[in-house]
């Protein structure tokens, strides 16, 4: 670890505002911007329909007789996904707002580098 020492956090908090955002950019990317999370929203809102009753799934339907299952046991099991999904983003975002405030309240420069390290590990 280095020791800076320095009477303005300012920058240096700024600084680290932004390498939060992008680390947390890199851990919700493949749960939302990623080609496979544009093919996890489709299978979501097929899986939907089909749960609804309303069918017009053929990606789902697709997967599961190529899988050997029903239907609705496969939209079952996508929904299952879409949730935990949601609950690792929600994750995601709670830890980057709980490293926000601690950079911004940090009294120290070691202080702002702990809470990016415990957010890159956590």
């Amino acid at each position: 670890m280095k020791i800076r020492l320095t009477k303005n956090l300012e920058p240096l908090r700024a600084s680290a505002l932004a390498r939060l955002d992008e680390m947390a950019g890199e851990q919700l990317h493949p749960l939302t911007s990623s080609p496979i999370a544009a093919l996890r929203a489709r299978k979501l809102a097929e899986a939907k329909r089909v749960l609804g009753g309303e069918g017009g799934a053929p990606m789902l339907t697709a997967e599961a007789v190529a899988k050997g299952l029903p239907v609705a046991e496969l939209a079952s099991s996508v929904v299952a996904k879409a949730s935990a999904d949601a609950a690792a983003l929600t994750g995601i975002e709670t830890r980057r707002q709980s490293t926000q405030s601690a950079i911004r309240s940090a009294p120290h420069p070691a202080a702002i580098e702990a809470a990016l390290e415990e957010f890159l590990n956590g």
